[in-house]
């Protein structure tokens, strides 16, 4: 565990800002985020984020409330990611005036009944594609900016003051070592989950979904990295352009 050339990009990976507290050992390739209707989109047309803030689309986006915590990862991404940044979500929240709502299940039967072209958020598409609904996840592997590289919940730390330290200790050492990380890969899946990636680069990948392994020469943008935890400046972008949009409509 302690040999950080095992792991991805040769360092441990910690997310907090002392860099030494919690310990990140997932790094999993996340999707866009981003839905369509497969009756009233050409999901070639993308290939950039950007795309998805042309004008043409503008008036036909729904949206899982930017203002819950659910949009949070991929937030980080277009809010840090050197080449979209706040413009972006401006863009996408403002200029393409989504309808907003809370109910992840509900605006995804607004996109498969064709009410909008485009869902920022519908994670209950997947459901409804294979009931045989005509709605998709757009794939974002080969897009300009490159993927977001997620910790899916995979960290971990200690507690101060816990019972049987030691125990814990040797239960850390064991889940961080090869046997423990291939197991984590491995046996993930008994859940209904799809399996992560471990950080670590020693141990057998085969078992993960092509999607979820890091591919040589990708480009991959690591929210886990402390210097993107901040969610305070992108909830308060996020209320500004909600805002602003309600002062248009008076």
């Amino acid at each position: 565990m302690v040999d950080e050339s095992k792991w991805y990009g040769g360092q441990h990976r910690y997310t907090d800002p002392e860099q030494k507290f919690i310990f990140v050992y997932i790094a999993t390739p996340s999707s866009s985020g981003f839905y369509y209707n497969t009756a009233l989109v050409n999901s070639k047309e993308f290939k950039s984020y950007w795309d998805l803030v042309n004008p043409k689309w503008k008036g036909k986006y729904v949206s899982q409330d930017p203002t819950s915590t659910g949009l949070g990862g991929g937030m980080q991404f277009h809010y840090y990611h050197p080449e979209l940044g706040p413009e972006f979500i401006k863009r996408l929240f403002g200029d393409m005036q989504p309808i907003f709502g809370r109910d992840r299940r509900q605006i995804t039967d607004w996109l498969a009944q064709g009410r909008f072209s485009l869902c920022v958020g519908c994670r209950d598409a997947t459901r409804a594609k294979t009931q045989g609904l005509p709605v998709d996840e757009l794939d974002s592997v080969d897009w300009k900016e490159g993927i977001e590289l997620t910790s899916g919940g995979g960290s971990m730390s200690f507690i101060k003051g816990a019972p049987n330290p030691n125990a814990a200790k040797v239960f850390v050492n064991w889940f961080l070592s090869r046997k423990g990380q291939t197991a984590l890969q491995k046996y993930a899946d008994l859940y209904g989950e799809e399996p992560p990636n471990s950080r670590r680069v020693d141990i057998p990948k085969d078992i993960l979904p092509p999607l979820n392994r890091l591919v040589p020469g990708k480009k991959y943008f690591d929210v886990s990295d402390p210097k993107y935890a901040d969610m305070e400046p992108i909830f308060k972008l996020v209320k500004e352009i909600m805002k602003s949009r309600e002062q248009k409509k008076e």
